[in-house]
């Protein structure tokens, strides 16, 4: 049964739902056939749920705005939900609704956006999780436990495995199949652990062959990416990110089509920034006022800045470091256009914040973007290293902001009717009533 009854004071419920569920477990004493009959049909029922997740904001990359939209829907829903997540210096928290109870755990990242935590963090992260996961455990009697990619997934696994609970892990991209050079790539980037071309791939290799109950992952290239990693396809369930649209909505903010357009993402080498500069020398030929806004950190900044500087396009691309989530929105209420030129990504969900605020979207024509845009429709899919190819898209929509409005209302559209965060809720929280179901 999925309607828990509580046994202790500790456990999270108002004084109405405590003063109802002593009622129901009274009724269910002296009456089976009134307890199947009311409670299963009153409403789906009271999960516990444990989220294990590095980052918790909406401000980070797009697989921590996954799991921060999702547990923040589910506390909504009635479900009584923990977080827990590293501490973040300078982080502004929102307000959580009551349902959810984060747990802040050290070590102590910095909120720089672009930056991932070294490999002694991670292990802390790991050590400090599986810590604080068993209180809560012990405590709150957590009905599934739910871990986002990398050492969450290690930490998740070693609790459900310790205290016998049914564990989701989300696998967003595997960048082992990507390239056999990617981790040597990754390595090399300034200020980035060499040792990290060894332990990253392990660490992959790891979560992905740990035993779970079922692995969610973002899209269908993604579960390709795994079953190519020996993944058993039948514990693998593709669910696709959804936004909250009152985050984008509230806001009050105009949309404009500005002379404008706009790169989001960390400062990593496969987001392929430097197509975007390369294609600007061409632009800026015909469109003299164009202008790109690269919005990120990460260890690839410097070179792209210098880049920028020695094809003397600085008053073309501007570098505005990490910004918060309500200037990221302001920004992309204002361009003209999103542009996504990455090469490596299990989904991308900075694509539908553009269609949130009715923007079109010019992304590589790699695996998974052909499942979120429609080409000529909401967006256009371009070779990733062809620099004449982006320039003269990007021109095209300048030139044209009426075709920016259509096409950007047709993705907003998009996200109204099927990646929002209400519809994808719907699908896990359906995975996690068949799995605890199939446990109890």
């Amino acid at each position: 049964m999925l309607f828990k009854i509580p046994l202790s004071i500790s456990e999270p419920y108002t004084a109405a739902n405590r003063n109802l569920s002593r009622l129901i477990y009274y009724l269910k004493r002296y009456s089976n056939i009134f307890y199947a009959i009311y409670v299963k049909n009153w409403r789906r029922g009271f999960i516990n749920i444990l989220y294990l997740t590095q980052f918790f904001s909406v401000t980070r990359g797009g697989g921590e705005v996954v799991f921060y939209n999702l547990a923040e829907e589910m506390g909504r829903r009635g479900h009584y939900v923990h977080v827990i997540s590293h501490q973040i210096k300078n982080l502004k928290e929102n307000n959580l609704n009551g349902m959810i109870s984060m747990h802040k755990i050290k070590p102590i990242i910095e909120n720089k956006g672009g930056e991932v935590p070294s490999i002694t963090q991670n292990m802390m992260y790991i050590i400090n999780a599986i810590l604080k996961g068993s209180q809560i455990i012990r405590q709150q009697k957590i009905d599934i436990i739910h871990a986002n990619q990398l050492s969450p997934v290690i930490a998740g696994s070693i609790l459900a495995k310790i205290h016998k609970i049914p564990i989701i892990i989300t696998i967003h991209d595997v960048v082992t199949t990507s390239s056999s050079y990617s981790w040597k790539n990754w390595a090399a980037q300034k200020n980035v652990s060499r040792a990290s071309s060894i332990i990253g791939p392990l660490f992959e290799k790891i979560t992905v062959s740990i035993p779970v109950d079922i692995i969610h992952t973002v899209s269908d290239a993604s579960k390709e990416d795994l079953v190519k990693f020996n993944t058993k396809a039948s514990i693998i369930r593709v669910i696709p990110p959804g936004i909250d649209l009152r985050y984008y909505d509230n806001l009050g903010v105009k949309k404009e089509y500005q002379s404008y357009v706009l790169f989001i993402g960390r400062l990593v080498y496969y987001k392929n920034l430097e197509i975007l500069i390369s294609s600007f020398k061409e632009i800026t030929k015909r469109l003299p006022d164009a202008k790109l806004v690269a919005v990120g950190d990460g260890p690839m900044r410097d070179k792209w800045e210098k880049m920028v500087s020695e094809l003397h396009l600085d008053k073309n691309i501007e570098f505005t470091g990490f910004v918060s989530h309500e200037k990221k929105v302001e920004l992309l209420s204002k361009c003209s256009a999103l542009l996504f030129p990455s090469s490596v990504e299990g989904f991308g969900l900075v694509l539908l914040e553009a269609f949130a605020m009715s923007k079109p979207v010019l992304v590589a024509d790699v695996k998974p973007f052909d499942e979120i845009v429609d080409e000529g429709i909401d967006g256009f899919m371009l070779p990733a290293h062809n620099a004449d190819k982006w320039s003269e898209r990007i021109i095209f929509l300048l030139l044209n902001k009426r075709m920016c409005e259509i096409m950007g209302n047709k993705g907003r559209l998009k996200v109204e009717n099927k990646f929002n965060i209400k519809n994808v809720a719907d699908q896990v929280e359906t995975l996690y009533t068949d799995i605890w179901s199939k446990k109890s």
